[in-house]
């Protein structure tokens, strides 16, 4: 068990997700800016910011709640959450943009702690200011997150006062305005564009996650009662702000909450402790996701590293605190605002989808205690990137763009995982859903190609017949390596396991886009029949089975058995035979198909040898189509009938009538010794024939490089 696991869990439900969250929705926005929304949009607009704003933020809790309570939550907050589900590509292609969105807006909560001073003390030096509450926070947060929450504590004593002030304060005679105007925001999206950003604050919570003694009921119960509580703060506020100060009022004076209430004292001291505790709660957060992604290597390593009993990540604070600080000097937030919005709303889509996904794939290891419905979450995963784009389009393509650099980064690392992922559950429903589909439908011959099951052995010693399968498929076609196995199956258990291991290794050092089976029998014949009776599903069925001619005599009989058998299974079958296994196919510049009909397997070896063609390494390979007349027969006549047909399966090759001189055994031999690849039909052993028809095959075979004897299916 890893340090982590081990760690100290130090906070509840109130100090470690419900104060840090609240304190999060309940800051600048609040204070400095809440009044000009309602100015602008009245109470209506106003109430349909704020409930538009809180169907994103409630989906997207409940969401959470569903992922958390369906798992061991550890370190990294929502990084953890979308990486296990979705995969570590995904995961780190949002953590790495949530962790900057986290640590830059320390930036902007410091920056908006500064505005507000400015605007009390017009003459004060917000360099040095700004300087000195940095350093502040940085070392709070750099001490732990135990005297973080002590001050949350104290932060939130404050903000209760200031809201106890402004519940007492007015004098209630103003008459509301229900429509707004928009006169200083535009429109509706604009003013709801400022306002979001409070509603941001539900990942300060989660993002606690590996310093949480229940996480699993710590997060969806704090994150709720925070998302109630400040929701009903931000109504009652909306009707405030309508009963007792003028639209204008409210549209031009950021501070009117301190001119207008009875004791402003406490309004300052709400404005200041709400960016201050907005800021370190960012603080604490953003070390922790970049300790959880370098713990699974997407960031150096290093930067994973946890001190003292707690696992306190110092190293990570320090790097952040100097990545805020570079901010707050040098970058101009105006443009970087709207881009770190971007990326907290591409997490809580993100959250959103997993949970969605999980619903609907309907895997049995999905059974959180808390449960919500597939549309809720959908709905908060289109409403989240909806928005986004409402805001402000450029900050969106940027992120997304960002995003996708990650991933494509993250996946040129292959970085081993330790855990499954969602990723496979919605590929397997997907391949559910197409093959149901299709269940009824039979195979166009349009849409025809081989999708080939190779008894390959071990494959290494037949690397022909893989490479036969290749070329044949071209990447089109499925291909199944097979490996049999004969003996009494339960005496087999560890031969199975190490065949098994060596075709996944051959197939993934040869990069093989493959599939691979060990099948274990007592008959040979009664095995290599039943395997393709059962292989695949659906269209997915193999349609082409390719194999080699065996040189063990006790195989002989099972094999030519099989071949007899596999007529009534409406298969094609290939066998291959070569003189030469290391030079197989010589040049790869020619292909002969000694002729024998259309019909009678003609047509399958044109379509065999034309895949062949379309390969580069037979690139520009030659085929012959070669027929050898009986005595009597004109020359010409079949040669232009065979020629005819040619055009009209679109297949360029030559034409070669050859009158029969001698055996036709000899007569192969003679005209394709120099062939590459000799294609020939397959005809039936008779049964009780079985060793005389291998013994033709093998007659026909001498002389020659590499033959492929091809059995169409019967039609």
């Amino acid at each position: 068990m890893n340090k982590e696991k081990l760690m100290e869990k130090r906070f509840g439900t109130f100090s470690g997700v419900f104060l840090p969250t609240f304190l999060t929705i309940i800051g600048v926005i609040f204070y400095l800016r809440f009044g000009w929304v309602v100015g602008n949009a009245g109470v209506m607009g106003a109430l349909g910011i704020v409930v538009l704003a809180h169907v994103i933020t409630v989906s997207t809790a409940l969401s959470m709640a569903s992922i958390t309570t369906n798992m061991e939550v550890e370190g990294g907050g929502a990084y953890f959450l979308i990486s296990r589900s979705l995969g570590l590509e995904i995961g780190g292609s949002i953590g790495i943009p949530l962790y900057l969105s986290q640590v830059i807006s320390v930036s902007l909560y410091i920056l908006g702690f500064i505005e507000s001073v400015k605007l009390i003390f017009p003459d004060v030096n917000t360099t040095i200011l700004s300087v000195v509450i940095t350093i502040i926070i940085g070392i709070v947060s750099a001490i732990g997150a135990d005297l973080a929450v002590k001050m949350q504590y104290g932060i939130f004593a404050l903000i209760i006062m200031s809201l106890g002030t402004i519940l007492v304060s007015g004098d209630y005679s103003q008459v509301p305005v229900a429509l707004g105007s928009y006169a200083d925001s535009g429109n509706f999206w604009m003013t709801f564009a400022v306002f979001f950003p409070a509603v941001t604050g539900i990942l300060a919570g989660v993002s606690m996650s590996g310093d949480l003694r229940d996480p699993r009921r710590n997060i969806p119960t704090g994150t709720f009662y925070a998302i109630g509580v400040t929701f009903l703060i931000y109504t009652l506020a909306i009707f405030w702000f309508a009963f007792n100060i003028p639209m204008e009022e409210l549209i031009n004076d950021k501070l009117v909450l301190i001119s207008r209430t009875r004791f402003p004292i406490f309004i300052i001291g709400g404005v200041w402790a709400a960016t201050l505790s907005s800021a370190l709660g960012s603080m604490i957060s953003a070390p922790r996701t970049m300790q959880a992604l370098a713990r699974d290597s997407v960031l150096p390593k290093f930067l994973g590293r946890g001190s003292g009993k707690s696992d306190e990540p110092r190293i990570a604070t320090l790097l952040s605190f100097a990545v805020a600080f570079v901010f707050i000097i040098m970058v101009n937030l105006d443009f970087v605002a709207p881009v770190i919005t971007m990326f907290f709303l591409n997490t809580y889509g993100a959250i959103n989808m997993v949970a969605a996904l999980e619903i609907l794939v309907g895997n049995p290891s999905f059974r959180p205690t808390f449960k919500t419905h597939w549309i809720i979450s959908l709905v908060g995963a289109l409403g989240s990137y909806s928005v986004m784009f409402l805001i402000n389009s450029t900050a969106t393509v940027i992120c997304l763009a960002f995003t996708l650099m990650i991933y494509l980064y993250i996946s040129k690392k292959n970085i081993s995982r330790a855990w499954g992922d969602l990723r496979d559950g919605i590929l397997v429903s997907i391949i559910r859903m197409c093959l149901l589909k299709l269940r009824f439908n039979e195979k166009q011959e349009k849409n025809w190609k081989p999708d080939i099951l190779v008894f390959s052995g071990t494959p290494e010693s037949r690397g022909n017949l893989v490479y036969l399968a290749e070329h044949f498929s071209k990447g089109r076609g499925i291909i199944t390596l097979v490996r049999f196995i004969f003996g009494q199956i339960e005496n087999k258990k560890k031969e199975v396991a190490e065949a098994r291991e060596n075709l996944n290794t051959f197939l993934r050092e040869r990069k093989l886009n493959a599939f691979s089976e060990v099948v274990v029998g007592e008959d040979m014949g009664e095995t290599l029949t039943e395997t393709v009776q059962v292989s695949g599903i659906g269209l997915l069925k193999p349609n082409t089975v390719l194999m080699g001619m065996t040189k063990k005599a006790h195989k002989i009989k099972p094999m030519m058995e099989f071949m007899r058998k596999i007529s009534y299974l409406n298969k094609n079958l290939l066998v291959f035979s070569s003189s030469n296994s290391s030079a197989a196919f010589g040049r790869k510049e020619s292909i002969d198909i000694w002729w024998g009909g259309l019909r009678n397997n003609g047509n399958l070896m044109l379509n065999m040898a034309h895949l062949m063609t379309l390969n580069d390494d037979w690139k520009g390979a030659k085929i012959r189509i070669l027929s050898i007349t009986c005595e009597g027969e004109r020359v010409e006549e079949r040669k232009t009938i065979l020629e005819e047909m040619l055009e009209k399966q679109r297949i360029d090759a030559e034409v070669v009538v050859i009158p029969v001189e001698g055996s036709i055994e000899e007569t192969i031999g003679r005209i394709s010794h120099n062939s590459d690849l000799v294609l020939m039909g397959l005809g039936l052993p008779e049964k009780g024939h079985e060793e005389d028809y291998y013994g033709k095959l093998i007659k026909l075979s001498e002389g020659l490089k590499s033959v492929l004897f091809v059995k169409g299916k019967v039609s």
